[in-house]
């Protein structure tokens, strides 16, 4: 019978992906300030601050990602995947 196979599930990893969602909402903020960084950075300097954002996006998704209470870590993640998509639309329209 088709019933004694286990219940699909998301695993440790595809869990951490799906939470990432909020850290890369919050890059996708970042890109609407992309270009008043530049002007404080410098041309030079400006793809370092990128990176530095980037880094620091991960760190902050790996600290919340430990404290959050696993009921929470997929509809957080969907919800930030979201919140990516729409500001990447927004900024692609303006």
């Amino acid at each position: 019978m088709m019933n004694d196979s286990p219940q699909p599930s998301l695993g440790p990893f595809g869990r951490y992906i799906t939470f990432s969602g909020l850290g890369m909402a919050l890059m996708a903020a970042c890109t609407y300030f992309f270009r008043a960084i530049e002007q404080l950075s410098g041309d030079k300097a400006f793809p370092f601050v990128i990176l530095g954002l980037g880094a620091a996006s991960i760190l902050l998704t790996l600290f919340f990602y430990d404290r959050c209470p696993k009921k929470l870590v997929i509809p957080l993640g969907i919800a930030g995947w979201a919140v990516t998509f729409l500001l990447l639309l927004l900024r692609s329209w303006i």
